[in-house]
């Protein structure tokens, strides 16, 4: 059987999953969402570096973002959702705080990919643009950074420069300081 070599996001996370194709091993990796199927089930994505989703079928990026959409790939819970954490057991959801909008779990989704296939992520992007700000710091390089921060996923801005107690404040106060 041959086999990818692989060097991204799992060998840097240590964690990973994987389909065979023919004689070829596909890397992924999992990533927790709900699957609205009458209950919400608290499940995995498997997100594969040949851009293909498994979210209870195997499914092209565009297909998934139809998922995510339609509301079959959930990543909010309404008041009052039954959920299903199989096998443990059920509950209904209450005092419910969701954090990540769908919108921004496809860009989340869309860089685990280019990680999987050693491309940048957003929030890699975003780091060269604040150098490149840091650097020469003009009104084309703030307009740059601003753009690299605004495509990194919402739930993922607080980490960007590797220090989460300062929640990227380096970025935002030259983006947003009035």
């Amino acid at each position: 059987m041959k086999t990818i070599q692989f060097q991204g996001y799992i060998q840097k996370n240590g964690k990973g999953i994987y389909r065979k194709v023919k004689d070829q091993i596909i890397f992924g990796v999992p990533h927790p969402i709900y699957i609205h199927n009458g209950y919400y089930f608290l499940t995995e994505l498997k997100i594969y570096s040949d851009g293909m989703i498994d979210c209870w079928e195997l499914v092209t990026f565009d297909q998934f973002i139809e998922k995510v959409k339609s509301g079959w790939v959930s990543t909010q819970l309404p008041n009052s959702a039954k959920v299903s954490v199989f096998p443990l057991g059920d509950f209904t959801a209450t005092n419910i705080i969701n954090i990540v909008k769908p919108e921004e779990l496809i860009k989340e989704v869309a860089d685990i990919i280019n990680e999987l296939n050693n491309k940048p992520s957003t929030s890699e992007l975003c780091r060269i643009a604040f150098e490149g700000y840091q650097k020469e710091p003009s009104d084309a390089n703030k307009n740059k950074l601003r753009t690299a921060y605004e495509a990194v996923p919402e739930h993922n801005r607080i980490y960007i420069l590797g220090d989460q107690d300062n929640k990227d404040f380096a970025i935002r106060s030259i983006l947003y300081r009035e």
